[in-house]
């Protein structure tokens, strides 16, 4: 495998491109016979190759005597043919190695040492069972099917329900195709089978591969909102037996549920089915989230036709249980949520009722599974499993020792009663990666303790003064933190704060953090704020700090906003002031009409040389308008997420 600084070190010395590329057959490629004829592309200064070839990947890797095919000229090597290498013809059921040096002696980097590449000739014996060996939650009326061997003209299928029945099966009825239909099955059954493959000569004795049906029960709870942001209390919380659901025009909604303008949240674990990576997909219309294990994996939260999205292959381990979590809002028209997965052995299909169940395991971590540039403040939070009546916290830095950790631990950090799902564990350092587990318990079900999945974060190496991910309902809305000019009352709450004066108005009421939701930098979550300078003259919000307070802390010197306007906006001037009086405003005087995420970097000693105290800095305030000599002007609507402190880049 050539390295980074290899392939860079052959670019920027001039070199072009010197590797050999573009290998036929393709690297890893199944190729069903038993000679070929390897090609490539020349690297830019090769004037000859040399040629690698053998079934030991070491001896094509070090170039061993024996893999050694020969120098020459031209960009094709036939293997397996009789008057070429391997004469003979090359063997079934066997991976092959090759490699390409390029050659130009009057180059001092040559020879360039090419990869190794890989392709294999098929087994004569059957292969590649779907359902995967071993799989679980087969449906009743499954059809196996198999690739037939190197050359086999007939098949001869064994089935049962004992493993030694079926290897020492003989004289079965021969078939010329790759299917096999078992008929009826019984329900959390273990069945064997299999195929042995016939060329016309000889017989070729199969593998016993084995697949599991499914168990009665199982399913996910699905709860319902009559709003389109999850928000307050499900109208609706049932058990369904599988994501698959078309509504309006067709079957409307369950009873209660709105037509349009409704959101639903899934709540699950899965149990693997196979150890191997799988890929799951979403059919929706409209907005669909998934969180596998506390990561979000797929994120399309908009208003949309029926779509597809599929998530990165994930290595799941057979048996395991992972949390899962599904999302999604209707707006008007149809309503559709689909769930599906696939693996190398296992083809598309919905995710089946059995490998569900409700969840039992806390889930929903915050911060998420994963989740990076986590601030050194971070409150962990979770949502309990179904049957907790308490939780048991575990934290550490080691990932094995948390994973394996017991209330005897130094890892483990005390029990959390039902209702209190948070645990704050300090100030944190830089750029760490941190590992937590939230055990369910109820001492008086037997199968208590539950043992949670292992999560993990990782701080930043930069401090962040706010990027709008922990703000919600209940009195953590955004404007409890930054105080707008609207005050507590104007938006539903008590008047202890009647506003600042300004004419500013901070957050957004229609979605369920109360954030903007899909105009965002990072994460989940902005903060919107309509300004509007016709009256009062200018439009400010402000937040009192508490952590970072001291802005020399690792030496950061850097402030960092990021902001969005619109281009319909008045173009009042942007500023940021600290310590209410220190006041720095953006150069560009319409940058309340850019309409993409702009970085806005500013020197702290901007604010220094105004009297500020850097290691005691405590409120911030983003403004439109002029502060300090203000003039009537218009209105508008900017976001704001991302700031940030920075140390000096290294």
């Amino acid at each position: 495998m050539l390295t980074e600084g290899e392939i860079l070190g052959a670019m920027e010395g001039g070199e072009g491109w010197p590797y050999a590329l573009g290998p036929t057959p393709k690297d890893g490629a199944l190729h069903a016979d038993t000679w070929v004829s390897l090609s490539w592309s020349p690297g830019d200064s090769a004037v000859s190759h040399d040629v690698y070839f053998g079934d030991n990947f070491d001896d094509v890797n070090t170039g061993s005597e024996n893999a050694f095919q020969g120098s020459q000229t031209s960009t094709y090597f036939v293997v397996g043919f009789p008057g070429f290498a391997y004469p003979d013809g090359l063997v079934p059921g066997t991976t092959y190695y090759w490699r390409i040096d390029e050659v130009n002696e009057a180059e001092p980097n040559s020879p360039w040492k090419g990869k190794v590449w890989s392709f294999s000739i098929p087994p004569k014996t059957a292969y590649n069972p779907i359902p995967g060996n071993g799989a679980k939650f087969i449906e009743l009326d499954v059809k196996l099917s198999w690739t037939g061997g190197f050359g086999a003209k007939l098949h001869y299928v064994y089935f049962g329900d004992n493993f030694d029945d079926v290897n020492n099966a003989k004289g079965g009825l021969p078939q010329g195709t790759t299917t096999y239909t078992p008929g009826t099955l019984e329900l959390d059954k273990t069945y064997y089978w299999r195929v042995d493959e016939f060329d016309a000569v000889k017989t070729y004795k199969g593998d016993v591969w084995s697949f599991t049906t499914a168990r009665a029960g199982g399913g996910i709870k699905g709860e319902y909102f009559n709003n389109m942001d999850l928000r307050g209390t499900p109208v609706l919380t049932r058990i369904d037996p599988q994501i698959n659901f078309y509504w309006n025009p067709g079957p409307n909604p369950p009873p209660g549920i709105n037509e349009d303008s409704f959101s639903v949240r899934w709540t699950g674990e899965l149990e693997a089915a196979l150890s191997e990576p799988v890929t799951f997909i979403t059919g929706s219309d409209d907005g669909v989230r998934l969180y596998f294990d506390g990561e979000l994996i797929i994120d399309n939260w908009t208003d949309h036709d029926r779509t597809e999205n599929r998530s990165q292959p994930i290595e799941l381990v057979a048996g395991q249980t992972y949390a899962i979590v599904l999302e999604g809002y209707e707006n008007t028209g149809e309503a559709e949520w689909q769930l599906y997965w696939s693996s190398p052995s296992m083809p598309r299909q919905l995710v089946p009722q059995a490998a569900m169940s409700p969840p039992i395991k806390a889930g929903s971590p915050k911060p998420s599974n994963r989740a990076v540039d986590v601030k050194q403040t971070q409150v962990l939070s979770w949502k309990p499993g179904d049957y907790a009546a308490s939780h048991q916290v575990y934290f550490g830095t080691d990932g094995d020792a948390v994973k394996n950790a017991t209330t005897s631990s130094p890892e483990y950090k005390g029990a959390k009663a039902l209702g209190s799902e948070s645990y704050d564990p300090g100030k944190l350092q830089w750029n760490t990666t941190y590992y937590w587990r939230i055990d369910e318990v109820n001492n008086v079900n037997p199968d208590s303790p539950w043992v949670g999945n292992l999560w993990s974060f990782t701080t930043a190496n930069f401090l962040i003064v706010d990027d709008f991910e922990d703000y919600d309902i209940g009195n953590n809305e955004i404007w409890w933190a930054w105080k707008d000019g609207l005050g507590y009352a104007a938006h539903g709450k008590e008047p202890a704060y009647a506003g600042n004066g300004t004419g500013s108005a901070v957050g957004d009421e229609s979605t369920a953090s109360y954030c903007e939701e899909t105009i965002v930098h990072s994460g989940r979550q902005s903060m919107p704020l309509f300004y509007d300078n016709s009256v009062l003259k200018y439009s400010e919000a402000q937040k009192t700090l508490t952590y970072p307070r001291d802005w020399t802390e690792k030496g950061v010197t850097m402030l960092t906003i990021w902001f969005r306007g619109d281009a319909a906006n008045a173009a009042e001037t942007l500023y940021v002031a600290l310590n209410g009086s220190a006041v720095v405003s953006h150069d560009n005087p319409n940058a309340a009409q850019i309409e993409e995420w702009t970085e806005w970097n500013i020197d702290l000693q901007a604010f220094a040389g105004q009297g500020v105290n850097l290691a005691n800095v405590n409120t911030i305030a983003l403004g439109l308008g002029n502060k300090k000599n203000p003039v009537a002007g218009g209105s508008g609507t900017m976001y704001f997420d991302d700031i940030r402190l920075y140390p000096p880049a290294p």
